[in-house]
């Protein structure tokens, strides 16, 4: 049996960038990190961002959306997994899979984006061996 995959980070997909910083900024009373951190940078389904409050152990990472694939107010979840088996199961139960860039850091790690059939979508990291 695998271990549960990590909740790491939401991806939090706005129409514009710099407002919405500007808003979470004075609604959370904090300021944002001054990098990436864990989440994607950059993302394959933004135009602009991540731009990344940390929220506890949870990081909020705010991308423009680029209106073609992302829309405003979708919603990314960020997950670590040890084993491709994750990635697998999202197919098994009817979700699509979409292999990401391979420029993750650190390099060993890929990106699998799954597509429930309800439109929600996982980010999915790990060390992950590429596969159709």
């Amino acid at each position: 049996m695998s271990k549960a995959p990590r909740v790491e980070f939401l991806s939090l997909f706005v129409r514009n960038l710099d407002a919405s910083v500007a808003q979470f900024r004075a609604m959370l009373g904090i300021e944002p990190e001054p990098g990436p951190g864990l989440a994607l940078a950059p993302h394959p389904f933004a135009a602009k961002g991540p731009v990344v409050f940390q929220l506890g152990h949870l990081a909020l990472a705010l991308y423009e959306c680029d209106s073609r694939t992302t829309h405003s107010g979708d919603l990314g979840i960020g997950l670590r997994v040890d084993d491709v088996e994750t990635v697998h199961r999202f197919g098994a139960v009817g979700g699509q899979i979409f292999w990401g860039p391979n420029s993750l850091q650190p390099a060993s790690e890929q990106l699998a984006i799954g597509v429930t059939a309800d439109r929600h979508f996982f980010e999915i990291i790990g060390a992950l061996p590429v596969s159709g």
